[in-house]
């Protein structure tokens, strides 16, 4: 039996400074275990230990000079000002290798930023941080959080995203830094926490640095696992709504965690004994939709109460019904994204539920909710998951990651 599968810009103008040796961490990176076993050079060319910065929150950019992000110097030392006292350590690498433009020594680098910023924070020696001289530092963080993308409601991120885009289609698909005053924020015991674009609020940074400031875990004490037994704890969970109709043609809906991909066009789903099941005695059709915040209350109802009891079931959720166009089963267009499905196969079937098997005949999505590319935006949705542990719905949040591509970092 197959078993149940869940699922800088405004920089002058100049040639983009992206070296022809640009490349994903070339291997440097994994010689290190830990940010703490890498050396770094000092602004006088002295070997520095990362390992110095243990039980630190560190802010980790690299920097330049005559960059239109270069003013962010002033919010960066504002921040060290404020949380320099609690264990926030700012460590600053010039780079010149984005449009040339952190050029000069770093003595000279340096009279700029005490002149023009007053820095109180640590400057480190200029660094490559792309390429085959990548400063290990980099090479490791890179390894570590790839890209994000830039922030595209930010006119600055779209600029970004557009030049470098016509350099190299895929840019987006690498780890690689893209331009100065990229950050990365690591915990008290060296965890990268999250990299930041240049094009990234710094209210965003300062309240992750709260957060991270906040976590005052000692990095020499060996970390513990507590136990819980057995139980359904399956993280996230889906919150599925299941609409049928009964053998007069009213509809019904119900609220469904236990649930996931069984095949390429197959989903499986766990049913109790509810109108639903009733309902597909008669009909063997169902749609299959996703609830989000915005339908939070009455996703949440329709798993409270029971068809067979409220015949107003459906009135009470204020929901919009259609007849799904596939199946003799009713489309919530409240909800962004149906499947329309058809029963295949019921699983253990007796009189308290069965796993239910369902053929995806099609599936349907609100045009307000499509991506750039035609597919559904996830991201755009609100679609909310459903917490087993404390009993809470929580919002999906925003695109970390590339699947089937991040991971090659790695190989």
């Amino acid at each position: 039996m197959k078993r149940l599968m869940t699922i800088c810009l405004l920089a002058t103008v100049c040639v983009l400074g992206i070296s022809a040796q640009e490349k994903s961490c070339g291997g440097t990176c994994c010689s290190n275990k830990s940010i703490y076993d890498i050396q770094v050079k000092d602004d006088a060319g002295k070997d520095v230990s990362m390992a110095d910065y243990k039980g630190k929150v560190l802010l980790i950019v690299n920097t330049a000079t005559r960059c239109g992000f270069t003013p962010q110097y002033k919010e960066l030392e504002a921040l060290y000002e404020k949380y320099q006292k609690e264990g926030l350590e700012i460590l600053d690498f010039p780079c010149n290798q984005f449009g040339e433009q952190a050029p000069g020594t770093i003595q000279e680098i340096h009279q700029f930023c005490t002149a023009n910023f007053d820095i109180q924070f640590p400057q480190f020696d200029k660094i490559d941080v792309n390429g085959d001289n990548e400063s290990p530092l980099f090479a490791y963080l890179k390894a570590q959080t790839g890209f994000n993308g830039f922030d595209l409601t930010d006119q600055r991120g779209k600029m970004m995203d557009g030049m470098l885009r016509k350099k190299d289609a895929d840019y987006d698909k690498k780890s690689d830094i893209k331009w100065n005053f990229t950050k990365f924020l690591v915990s008290r015991d060296g965890r990268v926490l999250k990299r930041y674009e240049p094009t990234d609020k710094m209210a965003d940074v300062e309240e992750d640095i709260q957060t991270a400031l906040n976590n005052k875990s000692n990095p020499n004490t060996v970390k513990t696992m507590k136990s819980f037994g057995s139980k359904p704890w399956m993280i996230p969970q889906p919150v599925l709504i299941i609409g049928t109709y009964d053998k007069n043609g009213k509809p019904n809906a119900m609220n469904a965690a236990w649930g996931g991909t069984w095949d390429m066009h197959e989903i499986v789903i766990s049913l109790s004994s509810h109108a639903t099941t009733d309902n597909l005695k008669e009909n063997s059709d169902l749609t299959v939709s996703f609830a989000t915040a915005e339908t939070v209350v009455a996703a949440d109802y329709v798993g409270l109460v029971s068809g067979r009891n409220t015949p107003d079931k459906m009135d009470k959720t204020g929901w919009t019904i259609e007849k799904a166009p596939n199946v003799n089963a009713p489309v919530f267009t409240n909800l962004p994204l149906t499947l329309e499905c058809r029963v295949k196969q019921k699983i253990d079937e007796s009189e308290t539920g069965y796993y239910l098997v369902a053929e995806i005949v099609n599936i349907l999505c609100d045009e307000n909710f499509l991506a750039a590319d035609g597919n559904p935006d996830v991201e755009k949705m609100g679609i909310i998951t459903y917490d087993p542990v404390h009993h809470t719905y929580i919002q999906l949040g925003k695109t970390v990651g590339k699947a089937f591509s991040d991971g090659k970092q790695l190989k």
